[in-house]
């Protein structure tokens, strides 16, 4: 089951699922992928959801946890 969401922030208020994985990591490996330069306007939410996002040290971090977040 992919329970773990990758998500981008567009512009303010718009947001996009770009793709499901079934780990952290694997979305994590998708993310720093797709656009390295640009972590920061990524982030994932986790089976449990919660979001995580990278810091200015590149490492995963909890930010907050998600609630009414649909995709």
């Amino acid at each position: 089951m992919n329970d773990v969401r990758v998500i981008k922030h567009m512009k303010p208020g718009i947001y996009d699922t770009y793709a499901s994985f079934p780990t952290v990591k694997e979305a994590v490996e998708y993310m720093r992928n797709w656009n390295p330069n640009a972590t920061d306007s990524w982030y994932i939410i986790d089976a449990d959801d919660n979001v995580l996002r990278t810091n200015q040290n590149g490492e995963l971090v909890v930010t907050y946890k998600a609630t009414g977040v649909t995709e």
